[in-house]
């Protein structure tokens, strides 16, 4: 598969059109041709590869660390996972700077509808394995 970059630019929302991520070419590897990865509306294309990412994780040996967490863009566990780092690596009187959350949700509503079921399955997969997602913060969708 070509790289991001070899794809021709043209003004629509198809993943070649405005695609400059490395991720796109393991899209071949959830079962997609070439050509039909750069047919794809954008936003279908990085679903399919979270959902295959997220999958991933579940069911190889990346699980088998089991203090896996996933850290949804929301400030207070954003900041909370920063001051985790800091205690963790030895730094007792941390001081992260604080993060800086846009809201979004409103940005793109059909992304949602889209989104949902992915996000739901991902979530049953991680607990079919034990492990834990955070569904409802994801959902918050920020």
């Amino acid at each position: 598969m070509k790289s991001p970059g070899d794809y021709p630019k043209t003004a629509n929302t198809r993943f070649a059109a405005i695609s400059n991520s490395g991720w796109c070419v393991t899209l071949v590897y959830t079962g997609l041709k070439e050509s039909e990865v750069i047919q794809m509306d954008y936003f279908d294309a990085y679903l399919r590869y979270w959902e295959q990412y997220h999958s991933y994780i579940a069911s190889t040996g990346l699980s088998a660390n089991r203090h896996i967490r996933i850290v949804p863009y929301v400030k207070e566990i954003l900041m909370d996972t920063a001051l985790d780092f800091y205690y963790r690596f030895g730094d007792r009187n941390p001081q992260p700077e604080e993060f800086k959350v846009f809201d979004k949700k409103d940005r793109h509503p059909e992304w949602l509808l889209k989104a949902e079921p992915v996000v739901r399955r991902v979530h049953d997969m991680w607990r079919g394995v034990g492990l834990e997602f955070p569904l409802e913060e994801v959902m918050l969708c920020w």
